[in-house]
């Protein structure tokens, strides 16, 4: 472990600090060097032509180590020991102007750490699995290259760590498996005297992003400054909680950069700081400078207890607003949430468009546009399947004093929009003095919104205008006919004569019969079967003396009483020679038993 101090080099030469088994750099770490620095935790360093430096190997005098600059960094070679670590604790590190600071390691920890670089380049790269890194080299402009689908370790800024590239051709880029700032630690690019476009902020993580405690990625222009460097985030989740905010701003007659956001898994934006300031994702401009776009593509987006997404001007302000979109699986808004696009200047409001499978608004989710002089903030929204809207509610586009009502535009020709009538949750298109905007829905259906004139206590949909009934905008809500005569066939008109078939042709082949045999009928169909309770009739006999032409004769009769059962007393031969038992046997001399019967009245004699 080599624990840093400072150093010195003469001249504009680079500096390449090399441990393998980890750098600190302490708190009152400094550098004084006139060209750009490297730290790394690298086992080996390699040279164009094949070249290699490694610090477990004797150095081969023909190693061009002193004269030439390294073309790549090879991690893990052994492979049973961990990357090491690159910690800045409380040190302040910075390379002169158009330099490049550049930390390559396994983990990289800012704690109360400071780097900054001019109108220069600073790199955090975390690496965990074995991979080679490449390092590209525009004279003292040193930019690394990660390699695609190597296990990435993670990168923290903790306790007011700032990472500072100010001024034009400025550029940060950092990439980790996670990427945490906590603590107000900040990351930015201001650009604020540069005759030159600001370069770009990328946070590249595998994992996720974090912003807790009112941390902040920044990009913009103040002063005379011109066209801020745009801000990129790529990851798996990003999180934006307790007053952080990622924002790309003018604050001078430059333009805003373009705020960029792709999370595939989600995007969540959480809460306020405890002084009140918004979590969220913003684009705006103060000043003559146009502001930049914000566009976000996420599986889900989530936005819920104040925090915002917004693209606005503020009220001192010329410059035109920013456009929002936003390309979602699932979008929620709850408890005081908001999208907004809007211009409290004299400039006109961006748009707001959302394509999404669902849009759920809840407790004062809203989605606005509103513009106080100029023209926009129209809001246009491509829903699959659901447009669910509770609890006061809005998706609202008002013009403030004379200037014209936004447009809403809602397609959802597959879906529904759900409102709960006496929720109050309103969709708007009002004007104060100018004219109201336009609503055009197309659903499969709407429940619970009723389109009114003047807005009412009840879920509303009104294009109205203060200046009079003749200024209201207009609402067209299509909602899909039933067509009764759809996928139906049309009868012949001319009945046809059916004829049931007396035999069938079919030589060298057995002919086919149908045999039914059983009590209780045939079922109604012959795919089903016979129920349990069908009811049974038993086979009968009829008697072949029986005149079937005459009408059988009815009687009535009492059942008689039943003869009671006797003893046989006797047998006899029938005609067929077998012994039949008789109660009653004829008249002849009966044959005497072969056992002696019993006198049951008399006792026996005594011997």
């Amino acid at each position: 472990m080599t624990n840093f101090s400072g150093s010195k080099a003469q001249g504009n030469a680079n500096l390449f600090l090399i441990n393998p088994k980890g750098i600190i750099f302490g708190e009152n770490a400094r550098l004084d060097i006139g060209g750009s620095f490297l730290a790394t935790t690298a086992n080996l360093i390699q040279f164009p032509g094949g070249g290699e430096f490694s610090m477990t190997s004797p150095v081969n005098p023909q190693n061009p180590l002193l004269t030439v600059n390294p073309s790549a960094f090879l991690f893990n070679q052994i492979a049973s020991e961990p990357i090491s670590s690159i910690q800045v604790n409380e040190a302040r590190l910075s390379v002169k102007d158009s330099q490049s600071l550049l930390l390559v390691g396994g983990d990289v920890k800012l704690d109360r750490g400071r780097l900054r670089a001019t109108s220069g380049r600073i790199e955090l790269g975390g690496l965990a699995g074995v991979g080679t890194v490449g390092l590209n080299v525009d004279n003292n402009n040193l930019r690394l290259s990660f390699p695609v689908g190597v296990q990435r370790a993670d990168v923290s800024l903790s306790n007011q760590a700032t990472v500072n590239a100010p001024d034009s051709a400025g550029s940060i880029q950092v990439q980790g498996r996670r990427v945490t700032l906590t603590d107000n630690s900040e990351i930015r690019i201001i650009n604020t005297f540069g005759a030159q476009p600001a370069g770009t902020l990328a946070v590249t993580a595998s994992e996720s992003v974090e912003l807790l405690g009112g941390s902040r990625l920044l990009t913009g222009t103040e002063g005379t400054g011109e066209d801020a460097g745009n801000l990129r985030i790529e990851t798996g989740r990003l999180i934006v909680q307790d007053g952080a905010q990622v924002s790309a701003s003018t604050r001078s007659q430059g333009r805003g950069g373009t705020l960029s956001v792709t999370a595939k898994e989600s995007t969540q934006l959480i809460g306020t700081s405890i002084d009140g300031i918004e979590s969220g994702l913003f684009v705006r401009t103060t000043a003559t400078g146009d502001a930049g776009n914000l566009e976000i593509e996420t599986g889900q987006l989530i936005v819920q207890d104040g925090a915002r997404i917004s693209a606005s001007t503020a009220q001192e302000s010329t410059g035109q607003a920013g456009s929002i979109t936003l390309k979602t699986g699932e979008l929620n808004l709850q408890d005081g949430a908001q999208v907004t696009v809007s211009s409290a200047g004299k400039g006109n409001a961006g748009n707001l468009e959302i394509i999404s499978g669902s849009i759920k608004l809840d407790n004062s989710g809203k989605l606005l546009g509103f513009t106080n002089f100029g023209e926009g903030g129209n809001i246009n929204l491509q829903v699959r399947d659901l447009i669910s809207m509770r609890r006061q509610s809005q998706i609202s586009a008002e013009a403030r004093n004379n200037a014209k009502g936004g447009n809403i535009t809602i397609n959802a020709k597959d879906g529904f929009i759900v409102a709960v009538p006496g929720e109050n949750s309103d969709i708007i298109a009002n004007a104060n003095q100018g004219r109201g905007g336009n609503i055009n829905i197309t659903t499969s259906g709407i429940y619970g919104l009723e389109s009114r004139p003047t807005l009412t206590e009840f879920s509303d949909i009104n294009a109205s205008s203060q200046a009079g009934p003749q200024f209201n905008g207009t609402i067209e809500i299509n909602t899909p006919d039933v067509d009764l005569n759809s996928d139906l066939v049309n009868l012949p008109s001319v009945p046809i004569d059916t004829k049931l078939a007396q035999g069938c042709n079919s030589p060298n082949y057995a002919k086919s019969s149908f045999i039914y045999t059983g009590r209780g009928g045939l079922p109604p169909n012959p795919k089903d079967i016979l129920t349990p309770d069908a009811v049974q009739v038993d086979w009968v006999t009829l008697n072949p003396n029986i005149d079937s032409h005459n009408s059988p004769s009815v009687s009535t009769s009492t059942n008689p009483t039943p003869e009671p059962i006797v003893e046989a007393t006797g047998w006899v031969f029938n005609a067929k020679g077998e012994v039949v038992f008789t109660a009653s046997a004829p008249t002849t001399t009966p044959r005497s038993s072969w056992q002696t019967p019993t006198d049951c009245g008399r006792s026996k004699p005594n011997p």
